[in-house]
């Protein structure tokens, strides 16, 4: 199989001597290639930083469709264990599906703040992701990822990771989702959630289901022009994004540890 340039098999570490900790998450079916540059900003702003392929992610799509949702929640809450045993403060930045593993961890690790980007905990298309996917998948292992878009931009888009969506997959994600919603009052910690008007592939509605249901005292709203679903991918609002995270994390790096 051939993947896109939008591709990387590499996990990323950043300035590791820091007691300041982000781990960063990367969405469904893509890699750390859409949180590579962002994991390298925060390390240039003090910050160790970790940014790993999860499960099944970065290899072949038949590795990701054996994953459960159980393995990706265990490999993140690893992975922020570890950080939290080197780091006095810890942060977390997760993307798409990385953001609904972020919103887990945020329920049950007492981190310093949180992103949630692009979330996806309802999903676009309802009726195929709800209904038909838990019936089909074992059937139908892979759907092209142009068929998630308009026939008019199915050309013009750019898809990061692997070219295809993984059915069984898919299903696990859903699963995920599900018991995430559960949980997402028992999430307190300082929150910025990032949507932008530009993509194609996450519900606005996420945006206000997540700002409206976590109990965080500190929570705030980003609203992008110009990105896509891969927010943290190059776009005219990068640079104002990267500031952003970073100016917020500041504000509750506890530099007495």
């Amino acid at each position: 199989m051939s993947f896109s340039k939008y591709f990387d098999g590499n996990n990323y570490t950043f300035n590791p001597e820091s007691k300041d900790g982000v781990y960063i998450i990367h969405g469904f079916t893509n890699t750390t290639y859409e949180v590579k540059e962002l994991a390298y900003y925060l390390g240039e702003q003090g910050y160790y930083t970790v940014a790993n392929n999860l499960p099944g992610h970065g290899t072949t799509v038949d590795d990701c469709n054996r994953c459960k949702y159980t393995d990706w929640i265990n490999f993140v809450e690893q992975g922020i264990a570890e950080m939290s045993s080197q780091c006095n403060n810890v942060f977390v930045v997760g993307i798409s599906m990385g953001s609904v593993l972020a919103l887990h961890l945020s329920s049950i690790f007492p981190l310093n703040a949180a992103v949630f980007g692009a979330t996806v905990l309802q999903f676009k298309d309802y009726f195929g992701t709800r209904v038909l996917t838990p019936i089909l998948h074992r059937i139908i292992p892979t759907r092209d990822k142009s068929l998630s878009y308009p026939p008019n931009i199915r050309n013009k888009i750019f898809y990061y990771g692997y070219p295809v969506w993984p059915m069984s997959a898919v299903n696990e994600m859903r699963k995920l989702s599900n018991k995430v919603k559960k949980i997402l009052s028992q999430v307190n910690v300082p929150a910025l959630i990032i949507h932008s008007e530009k993509d194609k592939l996450q519900l606005p509605a996420n945006t206000s289901l997540v700002y409206n249901s976590i109990s965080s005292d500190i929570k705030e709203k980003l609203i992008l022009k110009n990105a896509g679903h891969n927010l943290f991918d190059y776009s005219l609002d990068q640079d104002m994004v990267f500031q952003k995270v970073g100016s917020f994390f500041n504000q509750f790096r506890d530099h007495n540890n």
